[in-house]
């Protein structure tokens, strides 16, 4: 079935760019294809992206540098660099050693696992300014864990475990100012483009009853994964408290904290995640710290998934170069209906559902490059001020339905192989539900507060 809808799909992108002359048809349908097959995995990732290349370079859509500008990208070279950092923790049993002294905490309970994973998702969205990081930190270490407690692989545990590790690192922390890399574009334009600063303490706190409602509804979901809990014998437990660390796995924790003290300050130095991640892989892979043998390269690092994160960030590219973002907000915007309804509920839903669809459309971090332009006409059409109007744009490109919206959860899938379509359901079933209950209690603060 999954594979039928893939070929319908790349069947009608195909007739709609042969019969067609319009190239922002030929966009939309070649991209909706690339997606889709991504989605349902019906090719290698990297058959997929090298098919998206040659579908934009045959079309002649953009220039050559704008179709593989993922290559020149931040997120690519993190990518790189993470999956480098993520072997290394896993080749040199060092995910092993934190999740024994973690197993102390969870023991074989798979719902003490679910809350320290999200605990601590959350408290590393406190600290470091980017979720690509945070995950790529996150997820051996869960591997581990999972082993450690021994849950096999394929089990519903297994999959909700990693499912933890990465959606309660993304989801729950755009309730931080400085956590993920859309917000930080939308609210640096709106402070260019109309000289609004918002803080911390102001953002925390509007953001608060969406964010309380994604870790709630999201936690509910994840510990309903369990099946039983697994019980270790006494000799198992001890082993667990008591690991011991080599010379390799002391130097590779101070290589990771080093980079995570760098990516939780770079907002004074400067340097960003991806070359502070670069740095870091370039230092593992340096034949005289010996933390990988000389085929590395070759044998245990498999690059391919960078191809993933390239081609979607191309089509992020393409779709900017042409317009196509600014052509669907000129179509969609008049349409919502904004300040006509008298109710404040409506625009708040209105704003959101369009921003969190325009983020579909592209990706995340590319949606806000499109809306802030919006916002002066959202704030005049509302009544609102411009603030309010980017912190409604924030809660629909927070709000993942599909995975495919979120680089973090991309990486997040190449890394620990998730299953796409229990990660689909995850996303979609929470956003719903987050939606319907956590709209509505923000709207209530927000009028509460006097900010519409």
């Amino acid at each position: 079935m999954v594979q039928s809808f893939a070929s319908i799909v790349c069947l009608t992108a195909f007739i709609v760019v042969l019969s067609t002359s319009n190239t922002s048809l030929h966009v939309l349908s070649i991209s909706a294809a690339g997606i889709t097959l991504f989605a349902t995995r019906s090719l290698p990732e990297a058959t997929t992206a090298l098919l998206i290349f040659l579908a934009f370079l045959a079309i002649d859509v953009a220039p050559v540098e704008t179709i593989f500008s993922g290559f020149a990208t931040g997120g690519f070279w993190l990518l790189v660099g993470g999956l480098v950092i993520g072997t290394a923790i896993t080749s040199s049993g060092l995910g092993d050693q934190v999740a024994r002294s973690a197993f102390v905490y969870t023991g074989g309970s798979y719902r003490r696992a679910v809350w320290f994973l999200s605990l601590a998702g959350l408290a590393l969205g406190a600290l470091v300014p980017s979720a690509i990081p945070r995950v790529i930190v996150m997820i051996p270490i869960t591997l581990a864990l999972a082993k450690t407690m021994e849950i096999s692989p394929g089990s519903r545990r297994h999959t909700g475990l990693l499912m933890t590790a990465v959606m309660m690192t993304l989801v729950p922390s755009y309730a931080f100012l400085t956590a993920n890399l859309p917000t930080i574009v939308e609210m640096g334009a709106i402070e260019i483009l109309y000289d609004e600063h918002i803080n911390y303490g102001s953002y925390l706190l509007q953001n608060a009853p969406i964010n309380m409602v994604r870790f709630t509804v999201l936690l509910f979901m994840l510990l309903a994964y369990q099946r039983g809990e697994v019980e270790l014998n006494k000799s198992q437990l001890a082993s667990c408290k008591a690991p011991t660390w080599t010379h390799k796995q002391r130097l590779l924790l101070l290589v990771l904290m080093c980079a995570i003290a760098l990516w939780a300050t770079d907002t004074w130095h400067g340097i960003a995640p991806a070359w502070i991640a670069l740095t870091v892989a370039t230092v593992l892979l340096f034949p005289g710290f010996e933390f990988f043998q000389e085929q590395t390269m070759k044998t245990e690092i498999d690059f391919s998934v960078a191809f993933l994160i390239a081609s979607v960030f191309g089509i992020s590219a393409v779709m900017t170069e042409i317009g196509l973002g600014e052509q669907i907000a000129g179509f969609a915007a008049p349409t919502l209906g904004l300040g006509k309804g008298g109710s404040g509920l409506w625009d708040l839903t209105a704003i959101a559902g369009f921003s969190s669809a325009l983020s579909h459309l592209t990706i995340a971090p590319a949606t806000p490059i499109v809306l802030a332009p919006l916002a002066a006409s959202m704030s005049e059409a509302t009544g609102w001020p411009i603030a309010s109007v980017a912190m409604a744009h924030n809660i629909g490109y927070s709000t993942t339905f599909l995975p495919y919206q979120s680089p973090p959860l991309l990486i997040g899938i190449a890394l620990a192989q998730i299953p796409i379509g229990a990660l689909t359901r995850l996303c979609l079933v929470s956003a719903i539900v987050t939606s319907v209950i956590g709209i509505p209690l923000t709207w209530l603060l927000w009028v509460g507060l006097d900010l519409i």
